[in-house]
Parts: structure tokens; C-alpha cells; sequence
């Protein structure tokens, strides 16, 4: 059987499509940032369609996006408390 591959999120910027991979790679999920390199070589693509996006295998879909909003909402906390 075929793992299916899809669209976990996408980014306005690469440092923050960077930083949820590696908060999904630490947490041993495989993924990989979609068209970074179209994006590096032309920015202007980055408004257009998908821009950057996270792709993930569709078994951990659910398991991705909550440990990233649980990641980010801990951003945010420690942002407040400063």
C-alpha cells in the first residue's frame, strides 16, 4: 500500500515553514516544505497558488497539526509573559 502525501499547512515566509519542520522532525514526523525551491528562485511566486506549504503522509496528519497548534500556542503564552 501507497502512503499518501498532503498538505499539513502553508507559509508566507521559509523561517516559518523551517521551524514547524523542525518542530515535526524532533517529534519523529517525516515531512518536507513544497515549493521551496520555486519560491527561493522566484518570490514573487510566494503570493501565488500554494506558496510554501509542509507536506506530510496522510497517517500523520492529525497527530502534525496538533502537535503544531500546541507548539505555537506555547509560543504565544511565553510571548505574553514577556
Amino acid at each position: 500500500m501507497e502512503d499518501k502525501v498532503i498538505t499539513l499547512k502553508n507559509y508566507d515566509t521559509m523561517v516559518d515553514a523551517m521551524v514547524d519542520q523542525e518542530v515535526l522532525h524532533v517529534n519523529e514526523i517525516e515531512c518536507f516544505i513544497g515549493n521551496e525551491q520555486l519560491v527561493e528562485l522566484y518570490p514573487m511566486f510566494s503570493d501565488i497558488g500554494d506558496g510554501l506549504k509542509i507536506v506530510v503522509f496522510e497517517k500523520d496528519f492529525e497527530k502534525a497539526l496538533q502537535l503544531l497548534e500546541e507548539y505555537h500556542a506555547q509560543d504565544e503564552a511565553s510571548d505574553l509573559e514577556e
